[in-house]
């Protein structure tokens, strides 16, 4: 083979070789880590409901929002991450069922934006508890908290309806064809992309802001204070994941929206792709999978209670004392035995 040959074919081989490399790493990374996500996510979003449901919690804003954000994490990891390993070996639904295409993205988009929503109003709780004014601070109510849950449920829903439209099923393919991709493209730049994380990271600041008015305010009830603050670790902790975890989406959106149409090689394409599956596939379902993880090394005192309370919960029955049957009760239920 001349010099030329080899030099023609060499780049050919190592695109393909790059292809083959990103398209074996989605499905390790598909199968293997996305199914530690999926364990890790249920599994501690349910020992945060665990935590949440307990009796003080109640009386508390902000654990109310971390409870239904909880609840509703379940869900995104579940329905988020099943379908992905359901199609690593069978044919994918969205190929073959109409209904399945329509509600596929519609249901998951509506489920991450009620979570993400959900801690966006309670960092924006936060920050009314520590506000100057007292209508302000009236917002940081537990029945407020109920009411912004329940009206989450029957809000998006309805906010991202357009999705359903935007989502067409041709050929056996469901996709966003021509001016339907940069719709959702700018739609989900500037409205999941961009304003939770915005707006979480402007409550959060201000919050921490006025924390020593908080603190001042409620120095006759330190209990109550050291609750507060142990809330507040743990979103504003939160919060900075979710940053760290969807910086990658809006940009990534933004720019399939612009390009697409465009005449690309197909090394171009499968970069394309993989970086489209770390950030709207991967990277998106990490928040919501380690937000037990992320209180439980945030806030001392919340690790302190789930040790606390799973430990009591192991060992309590085990731990019980048998009543122990005195000759008086011997007597009488021999006495009852008899009568039966």
């Amino acid at each position: 083979m001349s010099f030329a040959a080899y030099s023609i074919h060499h780049p050919t081989q190592d695109h393909n070789n790059m292809s083959a490399s990103l398209a074996n790493a989605r499905v390790w990374m598909t199968e293997y880590i996305m199914s530690i996500f999926l364990v890790i996510g249920v599994l501690g979003n349910a020992i945060n409901i665990f935590m949440f449901t307990r009796k003080g919690s109640f009386r508390n804003s902000c654990s109310l929002y971390l409870l239904a954000a909880s609840v509703i994490n379940i869900f995104s990891v579940s329905w988020g991450i099943a379908p992905s390993l359901y199609t690593l070996y069978n044919i994918d639904p969205a190929t073959y069922s109409y209904i399945y295409c329509k509600l596929r993205l519609y249901t998951i988009h509506t489920i991450l934006m009620m979570g993400r929503s959900l801690i966006v109003f309670a960092c924006i709780d936060r920050y009314t508890l520590c506000a100057r004014s007292v209508r302000f601070r009236s917002f940081s109510q537990p029945k407020i908290a109920i009411r912004i849950i329940i009206a989450h449920i029957f809000v998006w829903p309805l906010l991202t309806i357009h999705v359903v439209f935007l989502e067409e099923f041709i050929g056996n393919k469901c996709s966003m064809p021509g001016v339907n991709n940069l719709i959702y493209g700018l739609y989900s730049t500037i409205v999941a992309g961009t304003l939770p994380p915005l707006l979480m990271t402007i409550f959060s600041i201000l919050a921490i802001r006025h924390r020593r008015e908080l603190r001042t305010r409620l120095n006759g009830t330190g209990i109550n204070n050291r609750r507060d603050n142990r809330f507040m670790v743990m979103l504003f902790s939160e919060v900075f994941v979710y940053i760290i975890t969807t910086c990658l989406y809006p940009t990534n959106t933004l720019y399939e929206a612009i390009t697409n149409g465009q005449v690309k090689s197909t090394e171009r394409q499968q970069i394309e792709s993989f970086i489209s599956f770390l950030a709207g596939s991967f990277l998106i379902y990490l928040n919501p999978a380690l937000t037990f993880y992320v209180y439980f090394i945030a806030s001392k005192s919340f690790r302190k209670e789930v040790i606390s309370r799973l430990w009591k919960r192991i060992i309590g029955r085990r731990g019980r004392v048998e009543p122990r049957i005195t000759h008086h009760q011997t007597i009488l239920h021999g006495n009852q035995d008899t009568l039966v």
